[in-house]
């Protein structure tokens, strides 16, 4: 598995275009109707990881990486035994390629409220998380991008039933801290 990894703040507006005309119109349409400048650049962001991740891994330029958009909003390589999955929280897109189904997810460990944690979490998970001791944010945030992941790579939710705790069978979880991030991948074995 390799991890790709962009920072929107170092985005300029060369690569901005670049990732644009690469893109499909529909694509390019809806991007352009975000409100926000950072996730137009999100977007863009993770066009080019994409395409970068499938160039090195297929051997092919990034503008003639099989890249296409699942109806669901999910990237996906028109290649064999080709995986890709997206995400991004505030300035960090993260993009993963692997050779089996997998998702990643991405949130920048920051505080977190603890009516939220309650609502998010399990009694099993918050007891892991132990709320008030040094490093609860982290825990939390391993405990959330599992959750993330392993909709991603399982497509069953709802979100909120889903626990790092507590598996699907033939899925694993990888967790690690990156870029001040908490980061999960979650795979199909």
């Amino acid at each position: 598995m390799t991890f790709y990894w962009y920072n929107i703040k170092q985005l300029d507006e060369d690569a901005y275009h670049r990732a644009l005309t690469q893109m499909g119109s529909e694509r390019r349409r809806r991007i352009s109707d975000f409100p926000a400048e950072d996730d137009r650049k999100r977007s863009a962001a993770g066009e080019l990881l994409l395409r970068q991740a499938l160039s090195e891994a297929l051997g092919c330029s990034p503008e003639e990486a099989p890249l296409v958009w699942e109806d669901s909003g999910k990237p996906a390589a028109a290649a064999d035994g080709v995986y890709l999955s997206l995400s991004h929280s505030g300035p960090w897109v993260l993009c993963a390629i692997h050779d089996r189904p997998m998702g990643v997810d991405v949130e920048v460990i920051r505080s977190a409220d603890q009516k939220f944690m309650l609502r998010a979490c399990s009694e099993s998970e918050m007891a892991y998380i132990a709320f008030g001791r040094e490093g609860c944010y982290r825990r939390f945030w391993e405990c959330w991008t599992a959750k993330e992941a392993l909709f991603k790579v399982t497509g069953k939710g709802p979100l909120l039933g889903l626990s790092r705790l507590e598996l699907p069978e033939n899925v694993a979880l990888r967790y690690t801290e990156e870029n001040g991030c908490a980061v999960t991948v979650a795979m199909a074995l």
